[in-house]
């Protein structure tokens, strides 16, 4: 973690899945505020549990669960720049989203309750490897700060040196709240891991507790996959890599025009496919 994070954080070792680091992240956010309620982003995606599964975006898998979700989340527009919700793109659309946001905490007009946390990936995968602009991500850790709300980034997919920085939210300078951290961190083996300041350290011993919760064979495997990583500046080579690899998909798609965006940071990158036979939407981008 960053220097400034690690001298201010509790860990908890969450057992073998990112899944239920994401579970107990919105354990922790609701009993150290006391309130209930998060916002998700669309696209989002956490994890297949039941708590996490109510912050996704998709629809599909949620459909034959109906009310078991619940109703205690609420979720907001994406910073989908080649396809952007407001219409708008660019600056424009960034400003908007935050705007949204901003508005939807403060106004008592907005009918939502002040939520416990915000939940957000820097670099959505499931939702189609889209980076988050980095101003928004400020903005929204300047909002979120201001109304007292926690801000939980979710790591699992993109920490660990795969964009380029040791954890992706690093590109944008800010410190969230809480971090949920998996996959990469146990070196192939099933490890996650929740990291929060310590003015969330709300629980008593045993409140997240499970049978597989310390697996010493993982915490040396991940013990390992972080010494690697920092002796071989996995980092720095998958920001340098990407870049390269970014510039040649950004010639095959002078090319190809079913490639529609090249988009990414680092080594994750993501290409999207179009129909170049349809007509394009009001900001260019084809369906």
């Amino acid at each position: 973690m960053p220097q400034q994070l690690a001298d201010d954080a509790k860990i908890q070792f969450c057992g073998p899945t990112g899944t239920d680091a994401v579970e107990a992240a919105l354990k922790l956010v609701r009993t150290a505020t006391g309130r209930s309620t998060v916002l998700s982003f669309q696209g989002g995606y956490h994890g297949m549990s039941q708590g996490a599964l109510s912050l996704m975006g998709s629809l599909g898998p949620k459909k034959p669960l109906g009310a078991l979700l619940g109703t205690g989340v609420q979720f907001l527009p994406y910073p989908y720049d080649y396809r952007c919700p407001f219409g708008l793109g660019g600056e424009q659309g960034v400003r908007a989203n935050l705007h949204y946001l901003e508005n939807l905490l403060n106004d008592p007009e907005a009918g939502v309750q002040l939520p416990a946390a915000v939940i957000l990936e820097v670099v959505q995968g499931e939702g189609g490897v889209i980076p988050a602009d980095l101003d928004w991500l400020r903005g929204v850790r300047r909002i979120t700060e201001k109304a007292g709300v926690a801000l939980i980034v979710d790591e699992i997919q993109s920490g660990f040196a795969r964009t380029g920085k040791m954890f992706a939210f690093e590109h944008a300078g800010i410190e969230p709240d809480v971090i949920v951290m998996s996959k990469a961190v146990g070196g192939g083996l099933p490890l996650a891991v929740l990291g929060f300041k310590r003015e969330f350290d709300a629980w008593a011993p045993g409140n997240h507790a499970g049978t597989f919760r310390g697996n010493q064979m993982a915490m040396a495997t991940g013990l390992a996959t972080l010494e690697v990583l920092q002796r071989q500046n996995l980092a720095a080579q998958a920001a340098k890599r990407g870049d390269w690899l970014k510039a040649q998909l950004g010639l095959l798609q002078q090319r190809y025009p079913m490639m529609g965006q090249v988009r990414g940071r680092g080594l994750m990158l993501g290409i999207e496919i179009v129909d170049e036979r349809k007509p394009a939407d009001r900001l260019g981008s084809l369906p």
